[in-house]
């Protein structure tokens, strides 16, 4: 057997760092359901910061594009037009929000209904953005509360066992 003692302790840390040396028949009840629970536990865990740092990566567009709108409209004149021949600031903006997936046409002078064609392609990536980021924060409640049942599920069933070697300590002793 791996651990020396047969600690739950030992024989979980052994079994996390060295599977192969770890033989699920001479593991105890307790050790082997702390076993699978820290093992979902950890599965669960890294599902979750992969989930966070995608929906992370997304907000980070979504808050890109809303620079971009911003500077479009701090650039569109009273008659609703936009030239950014001179403004080499947003002509990297919208590059980016190209890069990004938008839909830009590559020109620099914007009459008013360009503009507002361009503001609305902007807008509907946003949209497309943030219902991708509400489906993913759905995926991390879920996550969530697997996480916590999990654990729960861990306590009430190791409760019992608990009480039982107590049980069966106090007959030892009593007996």
């Amino acid at each position: 057997m791996a651990a020396k003692d047969g600690s739950v302790a030992e024989v979980l840390t052994t079994a996390l760092e060295k599977p192969e040396e770890s033989d699920p028949n001479k593991l105890s009840l307790e050790a082997l359901l702390l076993l699978i629970n820290t093992e979902r536990l950890r599965q669960l865990k890294e599902e979750t910061i992969k989930e966070f740092s995608t929906l992370k990566d997304r907000q980070t567009k979504v808050s890109k594009l809303h620079k971009v709108l911003q500077a479009i409209n701090n650039a569109t004149n009273n008659k609703g037009e936009m030239d950014c021949t001179r403004n080499e600031d947003l002509k990297k903006l919208l590059q980016e929000a190209k890069d990004l997936g938008v839909d830009i046409p590559d020109k620099q002078n914007f009459k008013k209904d360009e503009r507002d064609r361009l503001v609305e392609n902007i807008r509907m990536s946003v949209e497309d953005l943030n219902i991708q980021n509400e489906m993913q924060m759905q995926t991390i409640t879920r996550l969530t509360n697997d996480r916590y049942e999990t654990y729960q599920m861990a306590r009430s069933i190791l409760k019992p066992l608990h009480e039982d070697k107590i049980n069966k300590a106090r007959k030892i002793a009593g007996g």
